[in-house]
């Protein structure tokens, strides 16, 4: 019976692995490695703010009346179109620099499925001018899931 047991846990699948980095809201642009392989899911977790006054947002941003009383500002933004604190993502594709919003990214991938993950780095941070990041505060965490 032991022997049968043992075969079954040798025998089953490895478990997958999370590589996961921490994107902090005060920051501009930062670079997250990730490994060469085969990656079965892409998620996000936390909470940031670009205003200490603000009700921390997630990775679509501040919306709602504090979405409506930050459009008055005229600071640029890395993302025009994007809502201010919108997780961002940057990376390279056929040469091309590619920027754009996690919900974008993360519905391309979703929509993809088991994707090969053959991207050195990728970039993240939060959709606000360089010049405003230094009362921010929060962190999200992004996480890719491989497939073993």
């Amino acid at each position: 019976m032991r022997a049968l047991a043992l075969t079954a846990l040798l025998g089953s699948p490895a478990l997958a692995a999370d590589t996961c980095h921490d994107i902090d809201a005060s920051q501009g642009w930062q670079t997250a490695a990730f490994p060469a392989g085969l990656v079965q899911d892409v998620r996000s977790s936390g909470f940031w703010s670009v205003d200490p006054a603000l009700t921390p947002a997630g990775t679509q941003g501040h919306g709602g009346p504090e979405a409506t009383a930050l459009a008055t500002r005229s600071d640029p933004r890395p993302l025009p179109e994007a809502r201010f604190g919108a997780l961002l993502v940057r990376f390279e594709a056929a040469g091309q620099e590619q920027v754009m919003d996690w919900a974008r990214f993360h519905g391309a991938t979703s929509q993809s499925g088991v994707f090969n993950m053959n991207v050195d780095a990728i970039a993240f941070r939060i959709n606000e001018d360089d010049a405003a990041l230094a009362n921010n505060s929060g962190t999200m965490t992004v996480c890719f899931r491989y497939q073993d």
